[in-house]
This record gives C-alpha cells, structure tokens and sequence, in this order.
C-alpha cells in the first residue's frame, strides 16, 4: 500500500527513482530495527540483568551512536513491534503502563548491506 502511494505522487514517469527511494526507506526502516535489538541484547549483557525498561533503554540508544533520533515514545512502539509474536525479536513482559513494560532479547535480526 506504502509503495503504491509513492508511485501515485507526481512526477509520474520516474518509477525506478521512486521504488529506489522506497526502498531506501524501507532498508532504513530495518537498520533501526536491527540497531534496537543489538541494543537490547548488548544492554542486558552489560548489565547482567535478565530484561529492561525502555527509559533504560532510550538513554543507552544515545550512547550507541544512534541511526536516527527517537523519542522514548517512538522507542517504545518500535520494542512492542519488535516483541509481536509475528516478529519473535524481543520478549516482553506487560507493566501496568508502557513505561513499566520490560523487553528481553530472543533472536537477532540480519541485516545484509548493499
């Protein structure tokens, strides 16, 4: 539906251009996803415990020479994607708010460069 839309927008006739641009948004869009599991597992490692919150969290992201700026929210929601049982990357254990939430590392996720 996304690349679609891109297709759509004017001006019409540049299609490589726009499924290249897609694509690179897409490629980003993983490459942040990638970089927040590293983060979960390395985070746990060093610290030793078994699962973490996501203020931890987002104040060990600035410190991993970071992709791109999130905010805690916008972590947040990437960590309950990322622990969806359609994707299996992180595990969560449900607080009584989304900043009591705990997430721990299941799996990794590749990410091959061009």
């Amino acid at each position: 539906m996304e690349l679609k839309e891109y297709l759509q927008q004017a001006p019409f006739g540049l299609a490589e251009d726009k499924l290249n641009t897609y694509i690179d948004k897409i490629e980003q869009s993983i490459k942040l996803r990638s970089h927040i599991i590293q983060l979960v597992r390395n985070y746990l490692q060093n610290s030793g415990n078994k699962s973490t919150g996501v203020e931890a969290l987002h104040g060990a992201y600035f410190g991993s020479n970071p992709p791109q700026p999130l905010k805690t929210q916008e972590m947040h929601e990437i960590l309950i994607e990322l622990s969806s049982p359609l994707t299996g990357y992180l595990g969560r254990e449900k607080g009584s708010d989304w900043r009591s939430d705990r997430f721990y590392f299941l799996r990794e996720l590749a990410v091959n460069s061009k």
